[in-house]
């Protein structure tokens, strides 16, 4: 079915991108022969299709990349009936939504100051972006901006409100949400930078970011774990004080 064709409001709501549809097709053809892939894509355009009828109108987002293609994400796990683990797609999850942070670590090191205060400011533009779409758009991202931690180099924002962890809350989605939040530590690392993150909208208050860079010497007070659910985390080493109490 055409995207053009897709019984959808379009006064409300808008349809995936591009890069979602090839992203979706292209797994599809990896575990699926060609005639299954087709009538599954066609199944998961209607699924898709289905979800938006109850979703809140966010077509009048600036920003809505990030609202409408997980939601394409979300409908191919629930139409296809044999479920991959979803870290065997990580990958192929960050090229769809965060291909472009492999090309901008080719210039950006965010262990330069420089560097390191420029994104501060790109981050401070896409909260002034996301403060002027929630006022249109209740139930759109809410973002909170930190003023820059100059002693340790740090950005700090942190969401919380987050239309994906709401999308996948409504239905029974958590399992498969942490595939995509976990690109931002993969991006981040793009930049040589480590994205120290303690939780996400999806089981607490506030997706909290404190992005520095790989040398910077907080982000050598943590580590990145995954938890059972599939979501990568960070935690505080334990002190060496404390290595030398344990048995």
């Amino acid at each position: 079915m055409l995207e053009k064709d897709l019984p959808i409001d379009r006064t409300r709501h808008v349809v995936y991108t591009a890069k979602a549809k090839a992203c979706v097709q292209k797994l599809l053809h990896r575990y699926y022969d060609d005639n299954t892939a087709a009538g599954l894509w066609e199944k998961i355009q209607l699924q898709y299709c289905d979800y938006l009828k109850e979703e809140p109108a966010l077509g009048g987002a600036k920003i809505t990349i990030s609202i409408y293609d997980p939601i394409l994400i979300f409908a191919w796990y629930a139409v296809i009936p044999d479920k991959p683990p979803l870290e065997e797609i990580q990958q192929d999850i960050f090229d769809c939504f965060m291909s472009s942070f492999t090309i901008l670590g080719k210039v950006f090191n965010l262990n330069r100051k420089l560097d390191n205060r420029l994104a501060n400011r790109i981050f401070k533009k896409t909260s002034d972006i996301r403060n002027e779409e929630i006022r249109k758009s209740p139930e759109s991202f809410r973002m909170g901006m930190y003023e820059y931690d100059r002693e340790n180099g740090a950005v700090r924002y942190s969401f919380t409100q987050c239309p994906n962890a709401e999308f996948a809350k409504r239905h029974h989605m958590e399992d498969v949400l942490p595939v995509m939040c976990n690109c931002d530590h993969f991006a981040m690392q793009k930049l040589h930078a480590v994205l120290i993150r303690e939780g996400t909208c999806c089981t607490r208050t506030c997706c909290d970011y404190c992005i520095v860079g790989d040398q910077n010497p907080l982000a050598k007070e943590y580590q990145l774990i995954r938890q059972e659910n599939g979501l990568l985390v960070s935690v505080r080493k334990p002190s060496s004080d404390h290595k030398e109490k344990q048995p």
